[in-house]
């Protein structure tokens, strides 16, 4: 038996599929991508000695409320202030959890179209995932980026860390900084 090769032309068709499914292959590595440093950089942000550390460095530089003052409220038996959401535990719980919701949702999306498993109402679905991670992640930016106006004396409109430069801050505290904003920056992109 002889075999021999043969050269068929390409339908139109299969090739726009083809270059449609590397298209989308490349948007999904990006995604991948970027859910996975955002992920990780969030990780990195999440114990709580960061974002108090944050406070503190804004509240000794008179950049915005000082956490330490809250120690006189409670020495004088009077209510201290809320704490801002900028600076609360609960938007570092939130932003990692919105993270790795985002991280699973890209994940699933991957294993559908490698498994070719994509539902006829695929799109649809894609678009409500897209809809409602992208209703999360605004709040994540508008709560990183909210207000501190807990003390009259230091009003802030946003975080610190946003409107000033890290090279202000001692060499041992830049990194806190450079953190802050670039998990910010990638909260705006996963928008």
């Amino acid at each position: 038996m002889d075999y021999h090769l043969r050269c068929r032309a390409i339908p139109a068709m299969e090739y726009q599929s083809s270059r449609f499914s590397l298209i989308r292959l490349i948007f999904m590595a990006i995604e991948f991508s970027l859910v996975i440093v955002t992920m990780s950089l969030l990780c990195c942000a999440y114990p709580e000695r960061f974002r108090k550390t944050l406070w503190e460095i804004g509240g000794q530089n008179g950049w915005n409320s000082n956490p330490r003052l809250r120690i006189y409220f409670y020495a004088n038996y009077q209510q201290p202030p809320e704490i801002p959401l900028v600076w609360t535990q609960r938007l570092s719980e939130s932003n990692l959890a919105i993270s790795v919701l985002a991280t699973t949702v890209c994940s699933v999306r991957i294993a559908l179209n490698y498994f070719n498993l994509t539902p006829g109402f695929s799109r649809l679905f894609s678009a409500m995932n897209d809809m409602l991670l992208s209703g999360f992640w605004m709040y994540s930016v508008t709560a990183q980026s909210s207000s501190d106006l807990t003390d009259p004396d230091h009003l802030s409109v946003r975080p610190w860390y946003l409107e000033k430069s890290c090279s202000l801050l001692d060499e041992s505290l830049v990194e806190v900084c450079v953190l802050a904003k670039a998990g910010f920056a990638l909260s705006v992109l996963s928008l």
